[in-house]
């Protein structure tokens, strides 16, 4: 939405080593766009690497109330259509709110997104399907990491069941530099090793 696109590849590889239940469970991406993009999870009691369908990539991410999508990397704007509703205060910053409307099929049939004018980033969104809302999301804790806006407390609940997950980031890094051996199948079942 800052008036360019970036058409790099983001490759991104996480391996859970919390909570027990998760422990050692991965997931890897390779993405240009929501269209252009594949993702793999590995389930270490299964042995094996499972490719999420692009079809799928709505669903919950490993049980939690995010979506495979949430982590899926950047979506293609020209695949949405956008109109600011008006402006609020969020956290003392102000928002563009905007309806986000998907101009292909997706689970979520619109986006009220509330996105910080100075960042650049979302605050929080709404997804709505068929007129319900059907989970919302909160992002707070804006710090800048290497000039890129970043919250590091996610929050996504589920409207319909209650359910809630909290997701806080301790550390990140930005423009690093790894081998694209890392980033492979193999080192998904090698839990990122």
């Amino acid at each position: 939405m800052g008036g360019h696109r970036c058409y790099e590849v983001k490759e991104v590889l996480v391996v859970f080593k919390s909570p027990p239940d998760l422990k050692d469970v991965g997931f890897l991406i390779h993405a240009h766009t929501f269209a252009d993009r594949d993702l793999w999870a590995y389930f270490p009691e299964y042995k094996r690497v499972r490719r999420i369908p692009t079809g799928s990539q709505d669903d919950s991410f490993f049980g939690s109330d995010f979506s495979y999508d949430d982590f899926g990397g950047p979506p293609n704007l020209d695949e949405y259509s956008f109109r600011i509703l008006r402006e609020e205060i969020i956290d003392n910053k102000p928002c563009y709110v905007l309806e986000v409307t998907p101009k292909i099929h997706r689970k979520f049939t619109r986006y009220v997104s509330w996105v910080a004018r100075d960042l650049w980033v979302h605050l929080k969104i709404e997804y709505y399907q068929d007129g319900d809302i059907y989970r919302t999301g909160a992002f707070s804790d804006v710090r800048i990491i290497d000039g890129i806006p970043t919250p590091f407390k996610l929050n996504m609940e589920n409207r319909k069941t209650g359910h809630r997950t909290e997701l806080t980031l301790e550390s990140i890094q930005y423009h690093t530099h790894f081998p694209d051996s890392l980033f492979s199948q193999r080192s998904l079942e090698r839990a990122g090793k």
